[in-house]
């Protein structure tokens, strides 16, 4: 009996302990959400800690001034369209020095703020700059990392919360600020300023943005930290009554077991969440990868425009050496001219014979400084041809290594006559080469002009040394020296890295000496050292074969677009190409069936033919890529508007994709009710979309039906990324072959816009390079492709894949509103 009375107790005081437990938890819970809050109220109102910027300091012409009215602060700015990315910027410094304010410990930014402009709707950008040292300069605000958030102030109540992880670095930060990939995400722990900037594709006019309060506020323990310590108390008080528990009765024993299948549960629901947050970590991965991707991509265009630039700069010095041997001539011929005018005068008055003499005597010497000037002008001319054809072509050729040189040094001496700086050559004429002169004579100049604009700067006296030798039967040693600065250590070991320069903004790109070791290691497969102390001058040594290494002509490179070539592998799967009868499912889509086909009819008239699938980062480096001949041909096809520009470089095919059969739907996310409300052009021209600049048919598309927002992002990953995420709104892609017409992506899903399409015009072809390699393809395999348009295989398959779709052809295409409206 008195067990069953203390067991009674003890229930009672278990039951009691709950109760006070809960109560207590609810009390905590209520007391850390609403009475345990920090605030920190930001003063907007400090001369010293408040400025107004615009685009001036940017070579632009906007205009913007601060305005104090009671407890307001007004920055009035007048946007002139007169910088590509026009601005006013409403900036407030938090801290004098760079330590900035630990956001991390705040959960929230409270704002009161109101924007006007000429239009209905003026959006503004909210910016948090973060200073970092791995990434951040003091005093360079250009340096420091934007996390942004774009809202419209006419759209919200004027007072408005933002979560800061809602705060996301601006993509446009990360291009042109290469970092380290552990600084690539969101940082808040050194916010040194808050700004509040004029939207992007801002309207010229008056605009104002006016402040009126910025307040922080957080929780001084984070909801997190305080719910585990509750946890953390609740499982100890289960554990001691677990501890107990055991010693009672079978009853006592089976409510134990409930107890335990119910933290089972528990832990199975943990999982769940472990397991879901493993995915969008995953997701996020594959945004940085595609980051990466996209920078890859910008470094090998920006090479490009380096070849350009130094090309553009020594037609600019040629043009200007030839002005004395032409003008030169030009006086000569006019003198000889007036000469045969006197010649003629004379002969029908008093002519001698030491007239006659003297004309003679005149006439010989001006023809011979005539021929002098004219020789001098038709040397550089034909030394700058041979230069600019091989800068051009990057064919490869035989040629001796003396004459590259004296073209180079020709070209270049302009630029050195400018400069009290002195180039010397020391080469064996016997050295011939059988390579590439124009990426070598791009070497050169790179070399000369890092000499000119590094080496000797504050030295009155420079001198620079190219000199080469035979090392064995089939390499050369070329020596590129200065008597310069030299580098030190801590710059000597990145000069090869792409990007990096002590002169940026002052000339210097950062890509000359990565060109230089791409080119010298890869297209001739040789060796570049450097050695250099300060102070004492650099030396160059590049250890070069004499042949370079041959490429494959019999292979054929096929472009394909990484995404494409991704999914053509998961649709087939263990199947073989020619295998494919049925185009549809998960992995198919418009670009997989182009692939597939085209495969298919190059196996079919080369069955022999050795061919390679050539990854390419994006739309416009496919088809860069077709005009330099680096890959045969695209296996995607392309707008006849994107070709026809280039159409005396590449080989265009027959029409693939007639025009009239590309209808696209408007995509968003299943949770975005403002895009799946849309209705009307009306509606839809409120959106925020997102497209490609290179893929003219859409983007055009867009402006003509009047998107005013839309982002150019360069790969479709990232923008079904940023769609689901509600970055944007909606994007324009082929509807899916799935009777929801889903288009799902890792963890992503898209639905379409109910009821409304969109027609993209234009025709789609494939194209090949101007190789002959090329065209004798292209001869046999546009006919092929004629006949797969003609039989109808091809255009059943865009049936199966979903690009021609009949499930929606009564819905309404935009195009045609338009077209009424207008």
């Amino acid at each position: 009996m008195n067990q069953s009375v203390q067991h009674q107790s003890m229930n009672r005081f278990f039951r009691q302990f709950i109760l006070s437990m809960v109560a207590l938890s609810l009390l905590a819970l209520y007391a850390n959400e609403h009475w345990m809050t920090r605030r920190l109220q930001i003063d907007f109102m400090s001369d010293e800690k408040v400025s107004a910027i615009d685009d001036r300091s940017e070579g632009g012409k906007s205009i913007a001034k601060l305005i104090k009215n009671g407890h307001a602060l007004t920055m009035e700015c007048d946007i002139i369209a007169a910088y590509q990315w026009p601005f006013c910027e409403l900036a407030i410094k938090l801290k004098d020095d760079n330590s900035g304010i630990d956001l991390n410990q705040f959960d929230t930014l409270k704002l009161q703020i109101r924007s006007t402009g000429p239009q209905q709707h003026n959006p503004v950008r909210v910016f948090l700059r973060n200073f970092n040292p791995a990434y951040s300069i003091a005093d360079s605000p250009g340096s420091l990392k934007p996390h942004e958030v774009v809202y419209d102030p006419n759209l919200v109540a004027p007072e408005v919360e933002f979560k800061l992880n809602q705060f996301m670095v601006a993509s446009w930060w990360t291009q042109s600020h290469p970092t380290s990939i552990e600084h690539l995400g969101p940082q808040l722990d050194q916010v040194v300023a808050i700004s509040f900037i004029t939207g992007g594709n801002v309207v010229p006019g008056k605009h104002s943005i006016s402040l009126e309060a910025v307040e922080l506020t957080g929780q001084w323990i984070p909801t997190e930290h305080f719910r585990l310590g509750l946890i953390f108390v609740w499982l100890a008080g289960i554990v001691i009554y677990l501890v107990w528990d055991s010693r009672q009765s079978r009853r006592e024993l089976r409510e134990s077991d409930r107890l335990k299948q119910a933290l089972e549960l528990s832990n199975q629901e943990l999982e769940s969440r472990v397991e879901e947050r493993t995915r969008a970590l995953a997701a996020s991965n594959a945004q940085l990868i595609e980051t990466l991707q996209n920078l890859e991509g910008t470094r090998s265009e920006l090479v490009q425009n380096e070849k350009n630039a130094a090309l553009g700069s020594l037609v600019s010095g040629i043009a200007h050496e030839l002005n004395t041997p032409i003008g030169n001539a030009l006086l000569v011929s006019t003198t000889l001219a007036d000469k045969i005018r006197d010649l003629e005068v004379i002969s029908e008055t008093k002519f001698t014979r030491k007239a006659l003499k003297d004309f003679f005597i005149e006439t010989t010497h001006g023809t011979a400084i005539l021929q002098q000037n004219l020789e001098r002008a038709a040397t550089l001319i034909a030394s700058f041809k041979q230069l600019s054809a091989d800068q051009h072509s990057e064919q490869r050729r035989q040629f001796r290594l003396i004459d590259v040189v004296e073209e180079t040094q020709l070209a270049m001496l302009p630029s050195i006559k400018q400069t009290p700086h002195q180039l010397n050559i020391d080469i064996d004429p016997a050295i011939d080469m059988d390579a590439y002169p124009g990426p070598l004579s791009q070497i050169f100049i790179n070399l000369i002009n890092n000499a000119l604009l590094h080496a000797f700067d504050k030295i009155e006296h420079g001198h620079m040394l190219l000199s080469a030798k035979l090392v064995s039967q089939d390499k050369v040693e070329i020596i590129f020296s200065d008597d310069g600065n030299g580098i030190p250590a801590t710059i000597l070991r990145r000069v090869f890295e792409p990007f990096f320069t002590t002169k940026l903004g002052k000339g210097g790109s950062g890509l000359g000496m990565h060109l230089a070791h791409t080119v010298v290691t890869q297209l001739f497969g040789g060796k570049i050292e450097i050695e250099s102390l300060p102070s004492e001058g650099t030396s160059i040594r590049m250890l070069l074969p004499l042949i370079a290494p041959q490429v494959d002509q019999n292979l054929i490179r096929i472009g394909v677009p990484k995404d494409v070539l991704e999914d053509y592998h998961l649709f087939l799967g263990t199947r073989s190409n020619q295998d494919i009868n049925d185009f549809g499912g998960l992995h198919s889509r418009r670009d997989v069936v182009e692939l597939t086909f085209f495969i298919r009819a190059l196996e079919k008239v080369r069955p022999n033919a050795e061919y390679k699938l050539v990854p390419i980062d994006s739309y416009a480096n496919g088809i860069e890529q077709l005009r330099q001949s680096t890959i045969t041909c695209l296996a995607t096809t392309c707008w006849e508007s994107d070709l026809i520009a280039y159409a005396e470089e590449i080989y265009i095919s027959p029409a693939m994709i007639a025009d009239g059969l590309s209808i696209v739907g408007i995509y968003t996310s299943p949770h975005n009710q403002h895009a799946l409300n849309c209705k009307t052009l009306n509606d839809f021209q409120q959106l925020r979309l997102v497209s490609n600049r290179d893929w003219s048919a859409d983007w055009n598309t867009l402006k003509q039906l009047g998107i005013e927002n839309c982002l150019d992002v360069k790969t479709w990953r990232q923008m079904v990324y940023m769609v689901s995420s509600s970055e944007v709104d909606a994007l324009l892609a082929p509807f899916a072959t799935h009777h929801d017409l889903k288009i799902e992506l890792d963890d992503c899903q898209l639905v379409p816009v109910p009821g409304l399409r969109v027609e993209l015009t234009g025709s789609r072809h494939f194209a090949f390079s101007n190789s002959q390699q090329a065209a004798n393809l292209a001869k046999v395999i546009f006919p092929e492709l004629e006949r797969m348009l003609e039989d109808g295989s091809f255009i059943d398959a865009l049936h199966q894949c979903g690009f021609i779709n009949t499930h929606t052809s009564s819905w309404t295409i935009l195009n045609s509103q338009f077209s009424k409206n207008t």
